[in-house]
């Protein structure tokens, strides 16, 4: 079974050597490729790319993207997109994925997830665990648990579970037309990837941490406001919507509970908080996915009081379905408006 690992940067050149080096350093089968996306980085990630092209251009390819950098882009967008063109150009029977500011450390969990999709067809995603990295901690997690493959119901991981899509083994069983569905899409982003393979087939956990996510203060997430974080989840539960077979719609919508009572309890904010390309963005994701209660709660000032009624219901509706994920959306709001008075 060939594998594929593809890994994207932007403007990521600081990190290139470690998350490079922890792809080598595993234990890999006999076939093999790394295929590297760099998004018009002007840092110097492609250059350090290449080095590695160079070392080894029979399993090591890079693909860079245009940037026009008058141009202001969504950047969930765009990483999906640079996601999404290596997944074309893959061709392993099995890839995965990886944040250029991560790394693997653990060696040796590729053939143990490789044995589990030879041995059980219908399995899609092997799952590993993660574990937040912060610098100056030792480079390798502890291993919890028990190391062996746990079956995971599809509606219980939909409802309550998560594992960031870096530490999975993914089955390559994504067709043309599916991977053009994406592409129109334009969302590829941890849960999309993680519902994707989920449409396909089932999903195995092993309960060993592999994988370590950089999460550093200032990222893409971790330094938007409360009322963009509600706009790109929405968006994503746009995404996961129709991603997903019509049949599991009730189960994703619990998924992103927080994400519309985010969007509910901030329903006058998004239009004037957020910068105008980045809220139409949104805005126009939600219209292109086909999600009208999405576009609702980000125009809510324009609606009428019939309008705001069924949005209501709905949202009450889905805080029904998962109540814990509205007090943690309430949560989230306060301790984002705190953070938004202090820093502005």
């Amino acid at each position: 079974m060939k594998i594929s690992f593809l890994v994207t940067y932007y403007q990521q050149e600081k990190y290139v050597r470690e998350s490079m080096e922890s792809l080598l350093a595993l234990e890999k089968p006999p076939e093999w490729e790394i295929l590297i996306g760099d998004d018009g980085s002007s840092d110097g990630t492609a250059e350090a790319a290449r080095a590695y092209v160079r070392r080894d251009p029979e399993h090591i390819r890079l693909f860079v993207m245009d940037r026009d950098p008058g141009r202001k882009y969504n950047p969930v967008e765009r990483a999906s997109r640079n996601r999404l063109n290596l997944l074309r150009h893959a061709a392993g029977d099995c890839y995965c994925l990886m944040d250029g500011d991560d790394f693997y450390s653990e060696t040796d969990f590729i053939p143990q997830a490789i044995r589990v999709l030879e041995s059980s067809p219908e399995v899609h995603a092997v799952a590993f665990d993660t574990w937040m990295y912060r610098e100056g901690q030792p480079r390798k997690a502890p291993r919890p648990g028990k190391d062996i493959p746990v079956p995971v119901r599809r509606k219980k991981y939909l409802r309550w579970q998560y594992t960031h899509a870096g530490a999975c083994v993914f089955r390559n069983a994504i067709t043309p037309e599916r991977l053009e569905k994406l592409e129109k899409l334009g969302y590829f982003d941890d849960n999309d990837i993680m519902l994707n393979a989920l449409n396909g087939g089932r999903l195995v956990w092993i309960h060993r941490p592999v994988y370590a996510y950089r999460q550093a203060e200032g990222s893409v997430y971790t330094s938007m406001r409360p009322e963009e974080r509600a706009a790109l989840n929405l968006a994503g539960l746009a995404a996961c919507r129709q991603i997903m077979d019509p049949r599991w719609e009730e189960d994703v919508t619990a998924r992103f509970a927080t994400a519309v009572w985010m969007g509910w309890f901030l329903r006058n904010r998004p239009r004037p908080e957020l910068a105008p390309h980045r809220y139409q963005a949104y805005l126009d994701a939600c219209c292109r996915m086909g999600f009208p209660e999405g576009e609702r709660l980000m125009n809510y000032a324009s609606l009428d009081k019939k309008e705001r009624r069924s949005l209501r219901r709905w949202v009450c509706h889905v805080g029904r379905l998962s109540p814990p994920r509205v007090l943690y959306g309430w949560l989230q709001v306060k301790a984002g408006g705190k953070k938004s008075e202090q820093t502005d």
